[in-house]
C-alpha cells in the first residue's frame, strides 16, 4: 500500500510539475509537411547533359528526401502560347513529373501553374504531394527580372473540411538578381514586402524560399525581409531565430567557416567537373534559404516549424573547398551524394512543418 501511495504521489507530482505542463500545452503534432526548396541550374536548358539524365539524378534526390512541397528555382523557362522564352521544351514540367518525381514516389506530385510575365529565361516552378495537400489559387506578386508568385495551398484533413476550418499554407517561391551588387535584389524584396502588404492584414501561415543570392544579412533586402519596422510582416530565419544554431549579423561571403553546415553554393569544388554550365570552389555561400511567417515560427495557427529540421541536404559542415560527394561524407549515401554533385551547384534546402491539432 505505501509503494501505491508513493507512485501516486509521483505521479502527481509529473503531472503538475513545469516540465509536464509544457510538454502537454505544446501542439498536438497530427502530420508532418516536408517542405524543399531547391536550384537546378536552369534544368531543361541542355547545359548539363539530356533532360533524361537529369530527369534520373532529381528522382533519386527525390527518393531520398521525399518532400511534400518542393520548390524547384532557375528551371529553364518552359515557352507558354503568348510568352516565347527559354530553351525548355513546351510541357517540360510534365516529363518532370513522369521521369523524376513520380517516378520516384508513384503518383504522388502534382505541378502548380507558372508564369513568365518578366519573360525571363529561367523560372520557378512548384509541386506539391497531392494526397496530403490540394491547390488553391496563385497570384503573381512581383515581375520584376523574374516572377516572384505566391501559392495558396490547403491540408487534405477530412475533419478540417467537415468543419469548413481549412488550413491553408502559402509558398512564395523567389530567385533574385545574382552579383555583388544589391541594388536589383533589394528592388525585388522591397516589391515583395509591398504586395504581402496589399494581400494580407497580417502575415498568415506562409513560407518564403528559394535563391536570394545574398551574401550577408546586413544587405538591405535581408533587412527588409527579417528586421523590417512591422513586426507582424518580420519573416523568420529559422537557424538564426528559432534554432539558434548562428547569430546576427553574418556574412558567409567573408566568413564561411562559421556556417559551415548552411551553405548551399557550390556542390562541385571544380568549375567545370562535371560540366561548365555552374559555379566551383566548393561550399563558399548560402544563397537559399526557407523564411517563414511568424504564425509557423510561433505554432499561433495549423501549422509549425519543427525544431532543428531545417537542413542543407548533404551538406555536412565539412565541404568548405570540396564537392559534396568527396569522401568522407556521412550526411547521406553515395547515390545521392553522386546526383546531388550531377543535378546542380547547388545544395536543396528542407525543413518541416507539424500540422497542430487544436479542435
Amino acid at each position: 500500500m505505501a509503494t501505491m501511495v508513493r507512485l501516486s504521489n509521483l505521479i502527481l507530482l509529473l503531472l503538475f510539475s513545469p516540465i509536464f505542463t509544457k510538454c502537454r500545452t505544446a501542439p498536438k503534432q497530427s502530420d508532418v509537411i516536408k517542405v524543399m526548396t531547391y536550384n537546378v541550374l536552369k534544368y531543361g536548358d541542355g547545359c548539363q547533359g539530356t533532360a533524361m539524365q537529369l530527369h534520373g539524378y532529381l528522382k533519386t534526390i527525390i527518393n531520398y528526401t521525399d518532400p511534400d512541397v518542393l520548390g524547384l528555382i532557375k528551371v529553364e523557362a518552359i515557352p507558354l502560347t503568348h510568352i516565347k522564352a527559354g530553351k525548355a521544351p513546351v510541357g517540360f514540367e510534365d516529363s518532370i513529373l513522369l521521369y523524376a518525381l513520380n517516378a520516384a514516389r508513384h503518383d504522388k506530385y502534382a505541378c502548380c501553374p507558372f508564369t513568365n510575365a518578366a519573360k525571363d529565361d529561367n523560372q520557378n516552378l512548384l509541386f506539391y504531394n497531392k494526397h496530403k495537400l490540394g491547390f488553391s489559387s496563385y497570384v503573381t506578386l512581383v515581375s520584376d527580372i523574374t516572377d516572384i508568385n505566391m501559392y495558396k495551398l490547403f491540408y487534405l484533413e477530412p475533419d478540417l473540411m467537415k468543419t469548413h476550418d481549412t488550413a491553408f499554407i502559402y509558398i512564395v517561391l523567389v530567385h533574385t538578381a545574382s552579383g555583388d551588387g544589391t541594388d536589383e535584389r533589394d528592388r525585388q524584396m522591397a516589391e515583395l514586402m509591398s504586395a504581402l502588404r496589399k494581400q494580407f492584414s497580417t502575415l498568415p501561415d506562409l513560407i518564403v524560399m528559394g535563391d536570394f543570392n545574398l551574401r550577408k544579412t546586413n544587405e538591405d533586402g535581408y533587412q527588409l525581409l527579417t528586421n523590417n519596422a512591422e513586426k507582424s510582416y518580420r519573416l523568420i530565419d529559422p537557424p538564426f531565430s528559432i534554432d539558434k544554431k548562428v547569430s546576427y549579423p553574418a556574412n558567409w561571403d567573408k566568413h564561411p567557416e562559421r556556417f559551415s553546415s548552411f551553405l548551399t553554393t557550390s556542390t562541385r569544388l571544380q568549375n567545370k567537373d562535371p560540366n561548365g554550365c555552374g559555379t566551383g570552389g566548393g561550399a563558399k555561400d548560402w544563397y537559399d534559404h526557407i523564411l517563414l511567417s511568424p504564425s509557423l515560427a510561433n505554432s499561433s495557427n495549423n501549422y509549425h516549424y519543427i525544431l532543428h529540421s531545417y537542413l542543407s541536404v548533404g551538406n555536412d559542415g565539412n565541404r568548405i573547398n570540396k564537392s559534396v560527394n568527396d569522401q568522407p561524407n556521412k550526411s547521406g549515401q553515395k547515390e545521392l551524394l553522386d546526383a546531388l554533385f550531377q543535378m546542380s551547384n547547388k545544395y536543396p534546402v528542407m525543413l518541416e512543418l507539424g500540422i497542430s491539432s487544436r479542435r
